[in-house]
């Protein structure tokens, strides 16, 4: 339950031109780094809502400094010049956002030290690493009925057996699941029962902790996974989750979270084929 088994998809080649031009995006830093951008930035000002929603109570002196510093971060972001320095401030700013992750936690049986993945080791871990990959098979359904090329990204470099394009596409979302989790956590939907402890990765249990089919592991390493009472929890919630509606500029109108990862793979994609200048990410 939850885990990767099979994809049924058409031989449709209706999408020719937009392959095309998405490869020819892709190959001209000019052309894919604004748009790399873009999502980077996203993805950090989501987590910084995140922060500052919880500092209002908290009044944390060093969440205070780190969030000016991720602000910082931000604002660095249009004097860079190459997709590396663009992974350097995600990087960064990723590393101080998770370092305050425990200070949204309000259940003092699922705690969380810090981020942690192929294994997770703990619960927290646990459910972050399965939400990912739950939306990144969302929003890979989405690149591929728009007719994209899943293996061919702007900020993820294409590497043999990965989804590049939903690697990226995912940046802006994942406070999302970030914030998801921290529902189900905070109001005791899951409990420590719920998770299990084993050794070892099978290739579902690589795909379950992260959108990723390479074996690194060490066998020695033990693994923090959801068990089958805690996958169906999660999986119930998270397919509610996609149906809750949220506020999207762009139409003025109320959406469900897959309408709105639909409306954002359309927008790339107006983007890409040069039909809108600049690709804006969703923040909530």
């Amino acid at each position: 339950l939850g885990n990767f088994r099979f994809r049924l998809a058409s031989r449709d080649g209706s999408h020719a031109a937009l392959k095309i031009a998405q490869l020819k995006v892709a190959s001209s830093p000019d052309l894919a780094f604004p748009i790399a951008s873009a999502f980077v930035k996203g993805k950090i000002l989501h987590q910084r809502k995140l922060l500052l929603r919880k500092q209002r109570k908290l009044k944390d002196e060093s969440l205070a400094e780190d969030l000016c510093r991720i602000r910082v971060l931000v604002d660095k972001l249009p004097s860079l010049t190459t997709i590396e320095s663009i992974q350097g401030i995600e990087g960064v700013s990723a590393a101080l956002y998770f370092s305050h992750f425990n200070k949204l936690i309000a259940n003092p049986d699922l705690q969380f030290k810090g981020r942690s993945r192929r294994p997770p080791l703990d619960p927290v871990n646990a459910c972050l690493s399965f939400g990912y990959t739950m939306l990144q098979y969302a929003i890979e359904a989405e690149i591929l009925i728009r007719g994209f090329e899943p293996s061919i990204g702007f900020l993820h470099q294409p590497l043999a057996g990965r989804s590049s394009l939903t690697l990226d596409l995912i940046e802006e979302f994942r406070p999302i699941i970030d914030s998801f989790v921290l529902r189900l956590i905070n109001r005791s939907q899951l409990n420590p029962l719920d998770f299990e402890y084993r050794t070892g990765q099978s290739l579902d249990e690589i795909l379950a902790a992260e959108y990723d089919i390479s074996d690194n592991s060490s066998e020695s390493v033990v693994g923090c996974f959801l068990g089958p009472t805690g996958r169906k929890i999660f999986l119930s919630a998270f397919f509610a989750r996609l149906r809750e509606k949220m506020f999207f500029p762009p139409r003025q109108a109320n959406l469900d979270l897959r309408a709105i990862i639909r409306e954002q793979v359309q927008h790339l994609a107006r983007v890409v084929e040069n039909k809108e200048l600049l690709y804006e990410p969703f923040i909530p």
